[in-house]
């Protein structure tokens, strides 16, 4: 007895049923059927999947029950009780099944009428299961289905096993023809007199079908109909007009195009049914193969191969002679690696290549050029964009659509509508295909440079729309359109390419580069640009470049990052591009307050630039250099200015929906509550920033934020907690960001550890963040304070007062040349170390100590700070 029987009261019943006990009174039985009945509605309605052979088997099985207990007579009843559960009928050709459809028929099984010739399936059918329910609800709405979708995508497979499945709502039958074969049109009405096992007479095929289906509850099944589309349609109409009680059901790679007709596209298996494919047809061919259909490579595969049932069998049969990870390794030439062919199988269907050269084969000259001129795109495109890359003297500009909706139609594109645009795509196989074609036809260089300049216009077009607002919805669509850049931009560096589209393309999306999900590939082409960039290329791509590398960290000095500012901006003025001076001059005011505020030029150069951007409706400028002023008036203690200014930065924010900088801004109140030391209402404040910036809105800020949470969570007495947040946010910026953007985390990890008097891990963090920062700025007091201080706290840490007051003194000597100041919650934090240091000390001892570090050279005091000579325990190792 099982435990879900050993729970309900007829468990006992239904145990002693089985033992074949004897004692059950009818009334008994009938409570136990009502047990059971119960038992299959509810298995049926549950999340369990039951479209599998296992769980069919399963719910046959308690179907048999039934039966044998008496609640269940015929078919009927048997069949009623499964839809009513969301359950297929019983089906036929399934051995177990078409025993209890005998049974449950009141006619002697030797005397029942052949009811459908259609095929018996050899393997098993996997998945499908939303298509299944939501064809046959298609069948039950309309009298002329048809099935489009892609060559490979499952149409007849799906068409077979919906026919099944609702044979038992057909009273006279279902019937298939198979006009894949058929080169003739004309014979149409001769394979539906054969599929419905008619004799052969004198009289018109189509006179014959139609006397015989005339008053007839048939389902009619054409299958492969793309070929003979026009006579199909004919003969659809004579049918469906003169036999009221026929539905038909084709399948297509396009619509008849006809009155009535519901058509409907088959889409790719979703991941984890093509997955459940993959494995079932790999045991098949492998028995001994230990595979599950989570596995990652099986996934990887089925995801390469656009979940199209053909290509999976086909690579699942692979195994014959390749391992698994061989396959996957291989579907960049996929075409030869699925050249296999299958016995048995329509030509067409033995290959890959066959498949597709079949579906080309058929189009028009206009439709081939077309199709193959589409390859270069990569993840989709607009009809704009098709129509400037595909026209020609060969194809008109005006041409291009008619021609996209007949391949849209042939389900050779994907038309879909994204972010209220509509777009095109290929799947990744029939985009590979064209490519080849393009190859073929020795167009593939002339239309990649056609595709890559013509990004170039669209990135030109995207850099107004992101100064001036950059929502949400625009960075999304650029996200959209970036695998397209990203190939433009890698042809234009390859050896055939034109380096100036690269640039250009790189430069004008920088606003987009700095928040989002593709910072790493950033760093990869800014190695290129830095090779390839020169002065005579035009001056808004100088500028853009001078900009990218001045604001990326590939500067080697902040000396380098002011000469690439001012140059970014004389190259923008001779450009006569106002937005982008203004944001080269905000960018270098910014720099310049942060690198010696006793530099006037760089809080004006913010103001000018705030006000150029505003004036010019670079309105997104004006709010990045509001967080310049900002910064500049919290350095110089104009805290109702700062305060002011921030108010305002999040309210327009909010209004332009500018998450990104909204995310920013709220991370600056955050620093402002810090500075309150009003902890717990910071944490909440960057826990926003942190949710904002998420799903790559801004990934950096993302890690800001949970940077700065993790320093809150030290100052709310948890440092534990916050050394694996900064782990957790390290890993982050080595797999999501660009190299050197694990300083915050290591800055604050080391920190953290201090706390914790985990000394030994903390200083080699800490000097190894003060080697970086010098080795590539050199002895700046900006980018060196920091550094000092944690080495200080954490000399304080470790026992070694004098070390510590020397380094705070070395310290505040940067801060004072360059008349910055410290935030105030880092007075606060380094407190408790200056005063542990000066109690070890006294105070005249720590003054001399703090006072030599006051008076020490730099470049001596940054090699005294990387000195491992150490008190016990405390050591450099590791650097």
């Amino acid at each position: 007895m099982t435990k879900t029987e050993a729970r309900h009261p007829f468990g006992e019943l239904l145990a002693q049923h089985r033992a074949r006990k004897p004692g059950l009174t009818q009334t008994r039985l009938a409570e136990l059927a009502g047990y059971n009945q119960a038992i299959l509605v509810r298995m049926c309605q549950g999340k369990k999947d039951l479209t599998g052979p296992s769980g069919r088997e399963r719910v046959v099985r308690l179907v048999e029950t039934l039966a044998d207990q008496g609640a269940l007579t015929t078919l009927d009843e048997a069949n009623a009780l499964l839809l009513s559960a969301d359950m297929p009928p019983l089906f036929e050709r399934q051995p177990n099944e078409a025993r209890l459809i005998t049974r449950l028929s009141r006619v002697p099984a030797g005397q029942r009428t052949r009811r459908t010739n259609l095929p018996a399936p050899l393997t098993s059918f996997v998945g499908r299961a939303n298509e299944l329910a939501e064809v046959r609800r298609l069948l039950g709405l309309t009298r002329l289905l048809t099935l489009t979708g892609a060559g490979g995508s499952g149409k007849t497979r799906l068409a077979q096993r919906i026919a099944a499945d609702v044979l038992i709502a057909y009273s006279e039958g279902v019937w298939y023809a198979e006009l894949a074969v058929l080169t003739d049109s004309a014979l149409i009405a001769d394979a539906a007199v054969r599929a419905l096992g008619l004799i052969a007479s004198d009289r018109p095929a189509l006179e014959q079908v139609m006397d015989y289906l005339r008053e007839r509850h048939v389902l009619l099944v054409l299958d492969n109909c793309e070929h003979l589309i026009d006579a199909v349609a004919a003969f659809s109409i004579e049918v469906l007009r003169a036999c009221p009680r026929v539905t038909i059901l084709t399948t297509s790679r396009e619509a008849l195009n006809m009155d009535g007709e519901t058509a409907w596209r088959v889409p790719p298996m979703q991941p984890d049914e093509a997955g459940r494919l993959f494995v079932d047809r790999a045991l098949a061919t492998r028995t001994d193969a230990h595979l599950s259909a989570g596995d990652e490579t099986v996934a990887h595969i089925c995801q390469r191969l656009d979940g199209m049932p053909l290509a999976i069998e086909l690579a699942a049969a692979r195994l014959n002679s390749l391992s698994l990870s061989d396959i996957a390794a291989r579907l960049d030439d996929r075409f030869n690696l699925l050249a296999v062919g299958r016995r048995g199988a329509l030509p067409r269907h033995q290959t890959l290549r066959a498949l597709i050269d079949w579906s080309y084969d058929s189009l028009s000259e206009p439709e081939k050029i077309v199709f193959r001129r589409l390859g270069v795109f990569v993840g989709g495109w607009e009809l704009g964009q098709a129509e400037e890359v595909v026209s020609d003297d060969e194809i008109a500009s005006a041409q291009v659509f008619s021609v996209l909706m007949q391949l849209v139609d042939k389900s050779l594109v994907v038309m879909e509508v994204l972010e209220g645009t509509t777009r095109y795509r290929f799947l990744e196989t029939l985009r590979e295909y064209a490519l080849a074609k393009l190859q073929d036809h020795d167009e593939l260089e002339q239309r990649q440079s056609t595709h890559a300049h013509m990004m170039g216009r669209w990135s030109e077009r995207m850099e107004w729309q992101l100064r001036s607002n950059a929502p949400a919805s625009l960075r999304r669509n650029i996200e959209l359109h970036f695998p397209n850049a990203n190939v433009a931009i890698a042809w234009s560096f390859s050896s055939r390419g034109d380096p100036e589209v690269g640039c250009l393309i790189i430069g004008t999306l920088q606003v987009f580069w700095y928040a989002n999900t593709h910072s790493r590939d950033l760093g990869q082409w800014l190695e290129h640009t830095i090779r390839v960039v020169r002065d005579d290329m035009s001056p808004k791509v100088v500028a853009g470049i001078c900009m990218m590398i001045a604001t990326t960290g590939l500067a080697r000095s902040l000396d380098e990052q002011v000469t690439l500012l001012r140059k970014a901006w004389r190259y923008y003025d001779a450009a006569g591009d106002v937005a982008g001076a203004a944001y080269a001059r905000s960018q270098l005011g910014g720099l310049l307050v942060d690198r010696d505020l006793n530099d006037a030029e760089g809080p004006q150069l913010l103001e000018e630039a705030y006000a150029q951007a505003e004036a010019v409706g670079a309105h997104l400028i004006a709010r990045c250099t509001q967080h310049g002023l900002i910064y500049s008036a919290q350095m110089q203690q104009q805290d109702a200015d700062a305060e002011r200014i921030l108010l305002d930065l999040i309210e327009s924010s909010r209004e332009a929906n500018d998450e990104a900088n909204l995310c920013r801004a709220i991370h600056t109140y955050g620093i402002q509550m810090m500075e309150q030391l009003k902890f717990g209402r910071a944490l909440e404040l960057m826990q926003e920033s942190r949710d904002l910036a998420g799903g790559g809105v801004d990934m950096m800020f993302e890690m800001f934020s949970n940077c700065v949470i993790a320093e809150l969570i030290r100052y709310l007495g948890d440092p534990a907690q916050a050394v694996m947040l900064c782990e957790e946010q390290l890993a982050f910026a080595h797999m999501n960001l660009g190299k050197g953007d694990g300083t915050m985390p290591m800055m604050i990890m080391a920190k953290a550890l201090n706390d914790l008097n985990q000394q030994t891990r903390a200083l080699p963090l800490a000097q190894k963040l003060l080697q970086d920062i010098h080795g590539r700025f050199g002895p700046e007091p900006t980018m060196l304070y920091h550094s000092l201080d944690m080495l200080a706290c954490i000399a304080s840490g470790s026992g070694n007062p004098i070390r510590a007051a020397q380094l705070f003194g070395v310290s505040d000597a940067c801060l004072l040349k360059i008349k910055l100041r410290r935030w105030r919650y880092h007075d606060w934090e380094y407190a408790a170390y200056i005063a542990k240091a000066r109690a070890a000390l006294g105070d005249d001892a720590y003054d001399a100590a703090y006072a030599e570090g006051r008076t020490m050279p730099l470049e001596q005091a940054i090699a005294y700070a990387l000195n491992d000579k150490m008190p016990d325990g405390y050591t450099a190792s590791g650097i």
